[in-house]
């Protein structure tokens, strides 16, 4: 506490609260101010003092506009300062936000040795590929030096730590050994070696690599020794089956309110698709987790906002935080890029402008509806920068957070690169887009494309866009013009009621945001010749045909209800397809291409993560990349996968070594490593399909974990239950009584 400041020598004691007036000058210290906090006006005729901190005021305009899940009770109990979810400008970009941006994932010994056995086990097959396609290139460069293949030395390259290595005749980002020209800096990957062989290496080409000698060999070598000594064996195949989840489905409610149906296909057990709620989700939810994402099925957590402090991402409050940013750039954050989705030109746009069209709408000068969209903005190192308190707020909601943070999940493999590496951009991004009007039945999209990797992207906001009666029917009558010609180009359409109900449903859910539709990654040669043959129905920037390198890598299709069903008929494939509400964390495995069309405004934020499960599927496309022309935009490998897979088994073994906690072996519970057959070194432009082995069930339930998590989350309530957020104490109540469900399910109640 301060000592409160007495008047000295020519200081004199003002009648204006408490402040000392020394000179000219005034050193406040304003603890019975009438100001509020918000917008700093003591004109109001009612102001909420906060009981807790004692300083803190709020008027009641303020407390309705900006707060409007608040009661005057509530903020004089713990006002939003309190509760960490103040949006005035001052404490959108108050320092004390960067604190604690990344959320505490501290993990004991025994879950990283688990963790550790988990990456051993998956990435082994992997390792076993790396090492024999360079033992294919060391047998070639030791028959081009006359040399046996243990006699071979192999120079290491000249690269400084943070250097990113890339094929200069394919642009794959180069793992260890590689070629490099005598007389330049030209450097060709292994693969590309084997498919210009003839001659033309031998003498004019170094063979190189970045790490030492045999170093990938090595690891190889202590990876299965590792394995051999944590009893990390391949199990034996067991028949295709369906997730746990799915065969209780059939005889349990509670277990069919975390499955959604979300495809019809027949004699398919992938049709429902695992969505519990954020509060359902502990040790066991990681196991269904881990299940589905190695099948490669998309998994849909509720509710994540529950568990957040309830920050706002009202539009202008997301206006507020970008202008008033003092770490960027004045000239260049008053302005966006973003494209508009009736013709995907793109446009520049106000910042004040775009976010009032979220809401109210934006008009051409022909009184036409924008349907605007900005997507992938900011930057991932200026997300934490311009807009730091939604950066935490995004970061405390994601669910699995072990492989979801960006710089501290345990199980993502991107966080396992050296931190001088030059690490991949994976966000997180935000997307903000302009919603339709039901009544016009248009609005924003995004197109057919692939994740670069597995994504999670939550839904953060939405709101309906208000149009007015008149605008409304000149709107109208243009939309069935434009649809009159269009019809006559591309012939009559079929009409399917079922499908025009289906979509009043959905403009009228008032929780509905977005429509997502998730293709099986087997599906995938049947997808891409559909869009090859259906190419003049699609149309793109001004009306015309799409113009692209490769169907699903260019993002210029979208498919409509129509289309959907052309492909049940023609192909027999059907994508899943849900609704994300507000509060929404939608996972999509790496490989599964993914397309969503949005229901109202939207607000979502996305980032990226590498499971161990799904590196073979990032392989795979970092194989298809190459294969694209050489000034195509995504022909560049961004994500250095192999690099990461190297680095995280690299650490998980040195961990398993060095570890002296006798854990208990749970090997034949874990998800099944992959045989080295599952990923053979193939011929040069041949497309792997990755097929899995069946998965063992899921684990028994962890008692001892359930009530340890139960007595830390009464305890939390019992300390700090009377300044949570409303929104914070139902969700904290509703997670305890489900974990006294599962202790009475599976241990009955206590005597």
């Amino acid at each position: 506490m301060k000592k409160r400041l007495k008047p000295r020598g020519n200081e004199k004691k003002c009648a204006v609260g408490n402040m000392l007036m020394k000179g000219s000058k005034a050193k406040r210290k304003r603890s019975d101010s009438n100001n509020c906090h918000q917008c700093h006006r003591r004109d109001k005729e009612r102001v909420v003092r906060c009981t807790k901190c004692k300083q803190k005021n709020y008027c009641i305009p303020c407390i309705t506009r900006w707060y409007p899940t608040m009661e005057e009770i509530d903020c004089a109990e713990a006002c939003p300062v309190c509760r960490d979810i103040c949006n005035c400008a001052a404490c959108l970009q108050s320092n004390a936000a960067n604190k604690d941006l990344i959320p505490d994932v501290k993990l004991c010994t025994k879950d990283k040795v688990q963790h550790s056995r988990h990456i051993v086990r998956v990435l082994l097959p992997y390792l076993k590929q790396f090492v024999a396609e360079q033992n294919t290139e060391r047998e070639e460069e030791a028959r081009i030096q006359g040399v046996s293949v243990t006699d071979l030395q192999i120079p290491r390259a000249n690269f400084g730590p943070n250097y990113q290595v890339q094929c200069d005749e394919c642009k794959t980002s180069i793992f260890d050994v590689h070629r490099s020209c005598l007389n330049c800096s030209y450097k060709i990957c292994v693969t590309c070696c084997r498919e210009i062989r003839g001659g033309f290496l031998a003498g004019s080409t170094h063979y190189q690599s970045i790490y030492p000698d045999k170093w990938v060999s090595e690891l190889l070598k202590k990876a299965e020794s590792v394995a051999e000594m944590c009893s990390i064996t391949d199990p034996p195949e067991a028949s295709e089956g369906a997730c746990s989840c799915l065969r209780s489905y059939q005889g349990s409610e509670l277990e069919s309110a975390k499955l959604c149906e979300a495809a019809s296909r027949e004699h398919s057990n992938d049709n429902f698709l695992y969505c519990p709620s954020a509060v359902n989700i502990g040790k066991l939810g990681v196991k269904h987790f881990q299940w589905h994402l190695y099948k490669g099925e998309p998994v849909i957590i509720r509710n994540v906002l529950s568990g957040t402090a309830g920050l706002s991402w009202e539009p202008l409050v997301m206006w507020r935080a970008c202008r008033k940013s003092r770490k960027t750039n004045h000239s260049h954050i008053l302005e966006f890029q973003v494209r508009n989705c009736l013709n995907w030109c793109e446009e520049t746009i106000n910042m004040h402008q775009f976010f009032k069209g979220y809401s109210d709408g934006l008009f051409d000068s022909e009184g036409q509806l924008k349907i605007l969209k900005l997507e992938d903005w900011p930057p991932a190192e200026s997300f934490k920068e311009r807009l730091p308190r939604h950066c935490r707020e995004f970061f405390r909601c994601l669910p699995f957070r072990h492989y979801t943070l960006p710089h501290a999940g345990y199980l993502n493999m991107s966080t396992k690169l050296p931190e001088v590496s030059l690490k991949p951009d994976l966000g997180p991004k935000m997307c903000i887009s302009y919603g339709p009007n039901h009544k016009l039945g248009f609005g924003s999209v995004t197109m057919l494309q692939y994740a670069l990797s597995d994504m999670v992207n939550v839904l953060m906001h939405t709101a309906a866009i208000c149009v007015s009666p008149e605008r409304l029917s000149t709107m109208e009558q243009a939309m069935k013009s434009q649809q009159g010609e269009r019809e006559k180009d591309k012939g009559k359409r079929r009409y399917n009621p079922s499908i025009v109900r289906n979509r009043i449903q959905e403009f009228e859910d008032p929780e509905s945001g977005a429509v997502w539709d998730i293709f099986r990654r087997q599906d995938v040669p049947k997808l891409e010749d559909y869009l090859r043959r259906h190419r003049g129905e699609f149309r793109h920037i001004d009306f015309r045909p799409p113009q692209y390198a490769h169907p699903i890598h260019d993002k210029v299709f979208y498919l409509t209800e129509e289309h959907k069903r052309n492909l049940i008929e023609e192909y027999g494939i059907e994508p899943w397809t849900f609704v994300q509400k507000l509060g929404d964390a939608v996972f999509v495995p790496a490989g599964c291409p993914y397309q969503i069309r949005n229901l109202k405004s939207c607000i979502s934020v996305a980032v990226n993560f590498v499971s161990p499960e799904s590196v073979g599927e990032c392989i795979r496309l970092s194989r298809e990349y190459r294969f694209l022309s050489p000034k195509h935009r995504y022909r560049e490998d961004k994500l250095q996968v192999k690099k990461m897979a190297f680095h995280a088994m690299r650490r998980a073994v040195k961990y398993l070594e060095n570890a002296t906690v006798d854990v208990p072996i749970v090997a034949p519970r874990d998800v099944p490593i992959v045989a080295a057959r599952d990923v053979p070194v193939v011929a040069p432009r041949d497309v792997i399909v990755h097929q899995t082995p069946a998965m063992p069930e899921i684990m028994t339930v962890d008692l001892d974990f359930i009530r340890e998590d139960l007595e830390a989350k009464k305890l939390l309530l019992e300390k700090e239950g009377h300044f949570v957020a409303p929104q914070r104490r139902e969700y904290l109540d509703d997670e305890i009584n489900n974990l006294l469900d599962i202790i009475y399910a599976v241990a009955g109640p206590s005597p």
